[in-house]
């Protein structure tokens, strides 16, 4: 059964498309430039379709002959909106690779629309946020009564996207974000830093603004959460400045030369790095009488776990008749999910 993916011609689109390919499947391809997708689809022997978002009525009729989209055009502060709107006219299901909180609170808010549509709407189904929703899940099944919830995650071995970099752009000048009493509050991203035991690695880790602030609170309903990031410490010491620089990097002038940089020097992680690279997981509850669980996984690079989890999850709900309305991917499959991944286990 053909599906679309949008943004095809991005690097992790790309991605998807050649694991979906070397799958047997036949995804068509999408995008907003004929000068990106047509040579992509011609190089994989798929069939392709040319359009914007911004009519949304235009956006549905190309969706209606397709059951499901996969969205992987960032940022998706910009693009999921629109066309979440044009899958509940359209009745097709919406899978997006995001990670930004607004966008799993904007997806959220179209619950109930989706459920009457009888639709599935799921953002985050690659590294933001599969393998730290699975911990949450799994983490939570170990302590039901947990209260906060502190998840971590650190690459080894492998570099960033154009596209992730564009959406860190987007979001420069912008305050962090934690769950407080279920409530998303803001703070300064790297507002708290620690070494962090991650099993194999013991790494320097700060809070930022990662998507389980929104999904994990939806998948377990624990009302604290805080996520932390590897970095260097030297990093984190930077961001205690932040409130320095900060009215200055929300200049769109500032802004637009910062993408001018991305954009000629950043392409991706090399076929080395894919291959090589590792993601560490950590995770811990607590309850209120202090009892605490820690957990540890080891899973693929963040690129290439999103290009075989996107398609993973894009076949189950193709394949089987599910919960529709708005949902997390470790809400609706179990932490198990992220055990499909090969090379993934729990240290």
């Amino acid at each position: 059964m053909s599906f679309l993916i949008y943004g095809a011609s991005g690097y992790t689109g790309k991605l998807i498309v050649e694991s979906a390919v070397k799958q047997g499947l036949k995804p068509t391809l999408a995008g907003r430039t004929e000068s990106k997708i047509q040579p992509l689809a011609k190089e994989f022997g798929l069939d392709y379709l040319v359009f914007g978002l911004d009519n949304i009525d235009e956006i549905a009729k190309h969706l209606k002959s397709f059951p499901l989209v996969l969205n992987c055009a960032g940022p998706f502060s910009r693009t999921a909106k629109p066309m979440i709107k044009a899958c509940l006219q359209a009745g097709t299901h919406y899978l997006d690779i995001t990670g930004e909180i607004e966008v799993f609170e904007l997806a959220k808010s179209y619950h109930q629309q989706a459920k009457d549509k009888n639709i599935i709407v799921m953002s985050g189904v690659g590294f933001d946020v599969v393998p730290t929703d699975c911990m949450a899940k799994y983490l939570h099944t170990q302590l039901p009564d947990a209260t906060h919830l502190e998840l971590a995650f650190l690459g080894l071995g492998g570099s960033i996207s154009h596209g992730t970099m564009s959406t860190m752009v987007e979001g420069l000048g912008r305050s962090g974000a934690i769950r407080e009493n279920g409530k998303i509050v803001t703070k300064p991203t790297g507002q708290e830093g620690k070494i962090i035991d991650f099993g194999i690695k013991k790494h320097f880790a700060m809070t930022i603004p990662w998507g389980d602030v929104s999904t994990a609170f939806t998948t377990t309903g624990i009302p604290n959460i805080q996520v932390f990031t590897g970095v260097p410490k030297s990093s984190y010491n930077m961001m205690k400045m932040q409130f320095l620089f900060n009215p200055i990097v929300r200049l769109a002038f500032v802004k637009k030369q910062i993408q001018k940089y991305v954009d000629k020097n950043i392409v991706g992680p090399t076929a080395e790095q894919l291959e090589k690279g590792i993601s560490l997981i950590y995770g811990k509850v607590t309850n209120a009488n202090g009892l605490t669980k820690e957990a540890r996984l080891q899973t693929r690079e963040g690129y290439f776990l999103t290009a075989e989890m996107a398609l993973i999850i894009t076949q189950k709900v193709l394949n089987n008749k599910l919960e529709s309305g708005y949902q997390t991917p470790a809400k609706l499959f179990g932490h198990e999910l992220i055990l499909e991944m090969p090379n993934t286990k729990f240290l």
